[in-house]
């Protein structure tokens, strides 16, 4: 089990406990937490957020990321982790 912090996305700071299984993305909805996305299929790039603390798996994406971004649809956590809004 991992957790996930959640720094100040839609005025929430959180901590939630994930197994892993599901993306980010899809983790953030089931717990009411609700960030920009498009297209679910790492294309458009709607659902970048900052990866503050630990580690990811990411699936494939056509957008280019800069350090410390990840694609919350093709995200899951590796490790404990902290994520915030791309500032």
């Amino acid at each position: 089990m991992f957790r996930i912090d959640v720094d100040n996305i839609n005025g929430k700071n959180e901590s939630l406990y994930v197994f892993g299984d599901e993306s980010i993305l899809t983790e953030l909805e089931n717990n009411n937490i609700l960030i920009n996305y498009n297209c679910r299929q790492g294309h458009c790039g709607s659902c970048i957020l900052q990866l503050l603390e630990g580690d990811v798996m990411h699936q494939e994406c056509l957008v280019p990321l800069s350090s410390g971004e990840i694609l919350a649809c093709q995200a899951r956590p590796a490790s404990d982790i902290k994520i915030a809004v791309r500032g």
